[in-house]
């Protein structure tokens, strides 16, 4: 790995593309990323780069990928923020409305490496203003040791759960946030209630409570006592993670950022896509790409972006890829790992997380509906509640 670092490094600076600074003071760039394997994989970096620019000097600084955005909103404008920043690909929308980030230069050559979704998350009204590090979905992982092979529909899930389930035990077939818009929008979308339309970017067409989703959200509501009969609040993702990790529940929803706590703990694994609904193709899950933005309030923006753009190139991703789990969304880097290979084939029916700004909307007034749909609340009203508060939001 060493020798094709070091070749890579050689053949960027061969491009110019990632030469070093021309002023003779040093640069002094700030970068925030997760903890965790996260950090391992941007400390290793930070050491290649500095080995072939050595005028930049990059510290590290762990914010979470989920938090920068408010952080960088409040940091930048004191100039105190990150030049470099990691961010989930559907807040760019509220990112570019607050002015807060810089758009990649010549974007058509740089993105044409780059899988259709991880394109498509980038950009925000015609333009790309991210830099593709990993991409994202949820599926369906199961203990071999209680199930076999993964169901392939919801009415084989249900037919398990009747064989499976001991409520008084604490046994659940299948566990997963109840609660929570990310994991509950296969039942909009696969019902064909796509949120704000077919290309995700018309509030008009949020769909929240079209006669699509009540039916998607119908079906939903009936799974609580055939599968998982207890209350949403009680459905936590540290409640699901435990009953799955504790052999209480034979399958859960969740993504890859899980895969190296389950099988640290010695889980017979397996990752499949999630189950088909009834007449129905494939479930569509929500995807998501996790982007690097260079930061507009940065006093070196184009070291920052000969950075941002050094972290998503191919040899880098590859090896990030290796540190973290996060699947390369790179059409160029070809991975062979069966844990992986499930979360891999549920991403080709994935669509990617709407960036407009009303998206923020949508986690709070429909985590509140499926919820309270989910505890035998009316269909119908919880998601006109929904709706009603999507088309008061600016």
């Amino acid at each position: 790995m060493k020798k094709i670092i070091s070749a890579v490094l050689t053949s960027v600076l061969a491009l110019n593309l990632f030469a070093a600074p021309k002023a003779s003071n040093r640069v002094n760039l700030k970068v925030w990323e997760s903890s965790g394997p996260e950090s391992a994989f941007i400390l290793w970096a930070i050491d290649q780069y500095r080995k072939v620019n050595p005028k930049v000097k990059i510290s590290y600084e762990a914010v979470g990928h989920t938090e920068s955005r408010a952080k960088i909103e409040l940091d930048g404008p004191a100039g105190v923020g990150a030049d470099v920043f990691v961010c989930p690909h559907d807040h760019i929308g509220a990112l570019v409305s607050s002015g807060n980030i810089l758009p990649i230069d010549n974007a058509q050559e740089y993105m044409k490496d780059f899988l259709d979704m991880a394109r498509i998350g980038s950009t925000y009204e015609g333009i790309c203003y991210g830099y593709p590090l990993a991409a994202e979905t949820y599926a369906l992982f199961y203990n071999k040791d209680l199930i076999k092979q993964a169901p392939k529909t919801w009415d084989e899930v249900i037919s398990f759960a009747q064989k499976f389930n001991d409520k008084p035990k604490n046994k659940y077939a299948l566990v997963w946030s109840v609660g929570d818009g990310y994991y509950d929008y296969i039942f909009m979308e696969s019902f064909d209630a796509p949120l704000f339309g077919p290309n995700g970017n018309d509030r008009k067409q949020h769909n929240l409570n079209s006669a699509n989703a009540i039916k998607g959200l119908t079906y939903f509501q009936n799974l609580r006592k055939q599968i998982l009969d207890i209350p949403a609040s009680d459905a936590s993702g540290d409640f699901c993670n435990a009953q799955f990790s504790e052999g209480n529940a034979a399958m859960i929803i969740t993504g890859p950022w899980s895969i190296p706590t389950f099988t640290k703990q010695g889980i017979n694994l397996g990752v499949a896509p999630l189950p088909k609904f009834p007449s129905k193709q494939n479930t569509v899950s929500f995807s998501g790409v996790r982007l690097a933005f260079v930061s507009s309030y940065s006093e070196h923006p184009e070291e920052a972006k000969e950075f941002a753009r050094f972290l998503t190139s191919k040899e880098i991703l590859q090896k990030r890829y290796e540190m973290t789990n996060q699947i390369p969304p790179r059409k160029d880097i070809h991975i062979d790992n069966e844990l992986v290979n499930g979360i891999r084939e549920q991403l080709k029916y994935a669509r990617p997380m709407p960036t407009i700004p009303q998206l923020g909307t949508y986690w709070s007034a429909m985590n509140s509906a499926y919820a309270g749909i989910w505890d035998g609340g009316d269909v119908r009203s919880n998601l006109n509640a929904a709706a009603a508060a999507m088309e008061a939001a600016k």
